[in-house]
């Protein structure tokens, strides 16, 4: 995010900025101030110390634009290095449940705190692997994976890439610059003695304290004792004046709910035990294990396509399940999707249930998979299961993640990402790449008090108009363009009044590069350079819902 040094220059800047000036027209400001007397949010008390959950992209940002706006700030991450969904590793996830678990299922806590117990290999039936795995959940990365992203919008300010970088990263490069970003600022797992980081730390509650005065978190830590064989596992609180929720839309897999899938979820794999025959694709790593075998992949979204890519060399036979689509009518990635299978895989309809097993000891090949089609499909070795994710966050039983969460989209939060309930209460819900940058500097502004958020009515009224309230889409598109401009805008305009460095657009040469990448790589005429430049020349009160809101592409509804 460009941001300029001196008043002069930025001054010049902000009035040199075409359709996003400071005199242009924010947060539906011609209804600010019919709801209430006083026309902005006021916090009821001063916020200095912070928590953000989650050190991925999103979370590393948060908490480096926090420390340099000196709040005092505690970054806490389950696994044990930053990366977020970045941080490759061969371990995988624990077993999901089948079916998915509520979304507001706690996990135990002492009665009394601070606790601290050692756990041994085999206590409460669990293996040590096992306690550690499911602590900080190895992320849903496999070896081979690229990102469907240029480099160029998928890159953190201060550390760039080798200017020899291909466009199409590997997983492993993109791992390293989060980590390189991370140590930047002081917050990797390795810069210590740190008041800030704490690593392999999970949070187990998130509760507001009955007067409003502050939030509590209830937080876990694992440390593996190699030389004993065993691990120590402490608990605690800490009381924090606002939180940053970082955690992404990966947090939990979605299991869909079909006839008979319980009951084959229950077979291991005849070959390798400590493996099973149904699963998600979270677990998925290297594709090696599936020479000559017959694999059917549930989902045709991003994960199920490129898994697909990779085990087609090796699998004998290998099938995709979708549910019945209008090819016009998908969106230009779900088409992509499509696109990616390689030629061998055969496309099937939705499952209409799982058939009865004659034992649960000798695989799932002898079993029945019926189609809503009337079709019946046999001889499968191993079913992985690409069907999406839940967003989900630990609460008490007053804390605002009941009405959050359903399972997908972030609900009543602000496009700031305050929730309107309780804006000490936010949640990063842009881009990290890309619109990330401005949304920490907001927040930081927002809650020091050199930036201003609307009354509460007026947020509302924002929410509940969906030209404000999804700014929605792929980077490049109207709806992403939308939330862009909205944020140089805000922060410009709040900047000139109250303070505070002004911040320019996304520079014109990537602009040139991502529209070339986007119409080689996802669809032509897709994304152009008028997708920015029409934003750049139209004012906000000429937006319609068509500009601000573009089609999602979520797996948990499309495979």
């Amino acid at each position: 995010m460009p941001v300029s040094s001196s008043w002069k220059t930025t001054v010049l800047l902000a009035l040199a900025f075409t359709g996003s000036a400071a005199q242009q027209a924010v947060l539906g400001s011609s209804h600010i101030g019919l709801h209430e007397e006083y026309p902005y949010h006021r916090f009821n008390h001063t916020i200095k110390r912070v928590a953000v959950v989650g050190a991925g992209p999103a979370g590393l940002q948060a908490a480096r634009y926090l420390v340099k706006h000196n709040f005092t700030v505690r970054l806490f991450e389950r696994a044990p290095e930053p990366g977020g969904n970045w941080a490759y590793s061969d371990e995988v996830p624990v077993r999901e449940p089948y079916p998915d678990e509520p979304l507001d299922k706690l996990s135990w806590v002492p009665e009394k705190l601070p606790a601290h117990t050692i756990f041994n290999e085999g206590d409460e039936g669990l293996t040590l692997s096992e306690r550690w795995r499911e602590h900080w959940a190895p992320r849903p990365v496999w070896d081979s994976l690229h990102t469907n992203s240029p480099a160029v919008i998928t890159e953190l300010a201060d550390v760039p890439y080798s200017a020899d970088q291909p466009w199409v990263i590997s997983n492993h490069v993109i791992g390293k610059h989060v980590r390189a970003y991370a140590s930047m600022y002081g917050l990797n797992s390795n810069d210590k003695p740190s008041d800030v980081i704490a690593y392999s730390t999970r949070v187990e509650r998130v509760e507001k304290a009955a007067d409003g005065s502050h939030w509590t978190l209830t937080l876990r830590h694992l440390k593996f004792l190699e030389e004993s064989h065993r691990i120590n596992t402490t608990w605690w609180t800490e009381d924090f004046d606002a939180i940053v929720v970082a955690t992404g839309p990966y947090d939990a897999p979605h299991v869909p709910e079909i006839d008979g899938l319980l009951e084959w979820s229950k077979v291991k794999n005849v070959e390798d035990p400590s493996r099973w025959s149904v699963y998600h694709s979270r677990v998925y790593r290297k594709p090696q294990r599936y020479t000559g075998k017959t694999v059917l992949v549930v989902g045709v979204g991003t994960s199920g396509s490129e898994i697909a890519r990779d085990i087609a060399p090796y699998a004998k036979k290998l099938y995709a399940s979708h549910k019945p689509y209008d090819w016009d009518k998908l969106h230009p990635f779900q088409r992509r999707s499509f696109r990616r299978f390689p030629s061998s895989a055969e496309f099937i309809g939705e499952i209409k249930s799982f058939g009865e097993l004659a034992s649960l000891d000798n695989g799932i090949v002898g079993g029945k998979i019926y189609l809503k089609n009337g079709t019946v499909l046999e001889g499968v070795d191993e079913i992985i299961l690409a069907t999406g994710y839940k967003r989900t966050i630990p609460s008490g039983p007053d804390a605002p993640p009941p009405d959050v969460f359903d399972g997908a989209r972030l609900r009543n939060v602000h496009w700031t990402g305050h929730y309107i309930a309780d804006p000490t209460l936010a949640f990063t819900n842009v881009r990290p790449w890309t619109i990330g940058p401005y949304q920490s500097y907001a927040l930081a502004k927002v809650w020091e008090g050199t930036a201003r958020l609307p009354n509460q009515p007026e947020m509302w009224r924002q929410y509940n108009d969906t030209r404000w309230s999804h700014f929605r889409g792929l980077f490049g598109t109207s709806g992403a363009q939308a939330i862009h401009r909205q944020y140089v805008t805000w922060i410009n305009n709040e900047s000139l009044e109250h303070g505070g460095p002004l911040v320019d657009n996304w520079p014109v040469k990537n602009r040139e590069i991502f529209s070339y990448y986007a119409n080689k790589e996802w669809e032509f005429e897709y994304v152009s350079t008028n997708n920015f430049t029409r934003f750049d020349e139209l004012p906000a009160d000429k937006w319609t819902e068509y500009d601000a809101v573009a089609i999602a592409t979520e797996e948990d509804v499309f495979w």
